[in-house]
């Protein structure tokens, strides 16, 4: 059933079993998996079933730190949320992802990777993709062979690709005919209301951008806004626990991590007939790839490290992929994302020492290009996980939006590990490459700086905000998503990832919501 927020009476409350607060690929797999179960759900949803200018600057806020995409950019308030922006890159996490690492500071979930491996079969339909295979060795690869590197910690590993699935879209109609959910847009929470003693959420304080306020009344909540949104809800929810709700210690909004996009190495070939299109990604078409039982799906190949290794060298799970790239990209990275406010002085001597080191192989490309031979070069673009950091957070900023709530300011911050995982790396993909007289590879980037390059940039994956945690000290959800201290509030979406792994966010995100939807099952149910 579909509502508008704006034609609900204004004062009244609506009572429900469920409220889930945002309607992105969260937030719609719960929908769709509470279908027909025996409770009452009601999904709010800020903005309407298209993007509308005036819901969508709600997402506005706040950047300190290293730097980031405004925040209006990175995140959709529609049906459908994020996966209206989503490129459809899909892998699941390592087993390392899941594990307590004793040279990774805050790192540790309180589930492992097999608690996920049934819910990821799932998630693989719920995104339209292929098997739940992730193996080179599995498929027919056979015209887009990975590369054939000495050293055995240097794995290739595959991404699957979505078409994307663009969720608003493929699942609008099992959430408008369910007979027991209930679609409410133009709806945007304001606040959370908990009892007196916080142990409970009583209520939901719900606005309209014409100024139309009611309330929800619910058994139970989840909170599936997306990663910055979740936490900003818990922190604006402070008028009867100054702190916020879920943040007795000082957790909501911290350990706020995303992947990098850095230009980390340029790749110039030494053999012509050694093909590169498995790690490119350009032409989802040409890279679908059939596997040994038939299935075909769009694939593309990442390099990584070995858990043995990341283990010995005590670095982050490291990936990067391997996009051609050009004379105006490599040398004035063209086609990065503008997102730091490095100094003017910064930027000038980084693209002057690339190209000071870098005369070679310009002449070389210049000449063959002049002559009309091959001129394909390609670049190692860092993706790696980022370290759990508590400095790194989502806080509340000066401004106000419309509705008079304060508005995230967002502060992304990485530390030593992060910088040390980029050299160890990058260095142990370049002697790989190096070592099998594929290419030559040139390293731009000072590997040892204390600054980030200025060219560094972002993925839009907002991970890590409301993390879980067996222990309320060290997080705010437990394994099953429920919020510590508060017996009714969960919380769905990548704000609960302990640790965000080198891995694209959204199938790890449908898995774990397919694991809260039994959850919430069974706790009906009693």
């Amino acid at each position: 059933m579909l509502i508008d927020g704006r034609n609900v009476p204004a004062g009244n409350e609506l009572a429900t079993d469920i409220c889930i607060v945002g309607a992105g690929p969260a937030g719609i797999t719960l929908g769709c998996e509470l279908r027909g179960k025996g409770c009452d759900v009601l999904i709010l949803e800020s903005g309407g079933l298209q993007v509308e200018p005036d819901s969508q600057a709600l997402a506005a806020g706040e950047i300190g730190g290293i730097g980031h995409v405004p925040l209006e950019t990175a995140r959709l308030r529609a049906f459908g949320g994020a996966s209206g922006l989503w490129g459809g890159w899909c892998r699941p996490f390592d087993e390392i992802d899941f594990e307590e690492r004793p040279w990774v500071p805050h790192s540790g979930w309180p589930i492992k990777r097999a608690d996920l491996d049934p819910y990821y079969v799932q998630a693989q339909k719920i995104c339209e993709l292929g098997p739940f295979d992730y193996d080179p060795a599995h498929w027919h690869l056979e015209s887009v062979p990975p590369l054939p590197l000495p050293d055995p910690d240097v794995h290739t590993r595959l991404v699957q690709f979505s078409t994307p699935t663009r969720f608003g879209d493929r699942y609008r109609a099992p959430i408008m005919s369910a007979d027991n959910v209930r679609l409410c847009l133009h709806s945007n929470v304001t606040q959370l209301e908990p009892s007196d003693n916080g142990q409970r959420i009583e209520r939901l304080h719900v606005a309209t951008l014409d100024n139309n306020r009611f309330t929800v009344r619910a058994r139970h909540y989840v909170l599936a806004g997306g990663g910055i949104e979740n936490a900003r809800l818990l922190l604006v929810s402070n008028q009867k626990i100054n702190t916020g709700i879920g943040n007795q210690h000082d957790l909501v909004g911290r350990y706020f991590a995303d992947h990098m996009q850095l230009d980390s190495a340029g790749v110039f070939p030494l053999r012509r007939e050694v093909p590169f299109n498995l790690y490119l990604g350009e032409d989802r078409q040409v890279m679908r790839q059939p596997r040994i039982d038939g299935t075909a799906v769009a694939v593309m190949g990442y390099f990584t490290l070995s858990a043995e290794l990341q283990a010995s060298q005590k670095i982050l799970n490291y990936s990067c992929k391997m996009p051609r790239t050009s004379l105006g990209d490599y040398y004035l990275h063209t086609q990065s994302q503008r997102i730091t406010n490095a100094p003017l002085g910064q930027k000038l001597a980084e693209r002057a020492r690339t190209l000071a080191g870098s005369t070679a192989e310009a002449a070389s490309i210049a000449s063959r290009r002049l002559l009309g031979r091959e001129h394909t070069f390609y670049k190692l673009v860092t993706t790696q996980e980022q370290a759990p950091n508590p400095d790194s957070r989502v806080m509340l900023g000066q401004g106000k939006d419309r509705l008079g709530v304060p508005v995230a300011r967002l502060h992304w911050a990485m530390n030593e590990l992060d910088r040390y995982t980029l050299k160890v790396g990058v260095e142990r993909l370049a002697r790989a490459l190096e070592a099998s007289g594929i290419a030559h590879i040139q390293i731009p980037v000072d590997l040892n700086a204390h600054s980030w390059p200025s060219n560094i940039g972002c993925s839009w994956h907002h991970c890590g905000m409301t993390r879980m945690h067996s222990d309320p000290r060290k997080g705010v959800v437990d394994a099953h998503c429920r919020v510590h201290g508060v017996e009714n509030l969960y919380i769905a979406g990548s704000s609960v990832f302990t640790t965000n792994g080198h891995g694209n966010p959204t199938l790890t995100v449908i898995a774990l919501t397919l694991r809260l939807a039994d959850r919430l099952k069974q706790t009906m149910a009693q």
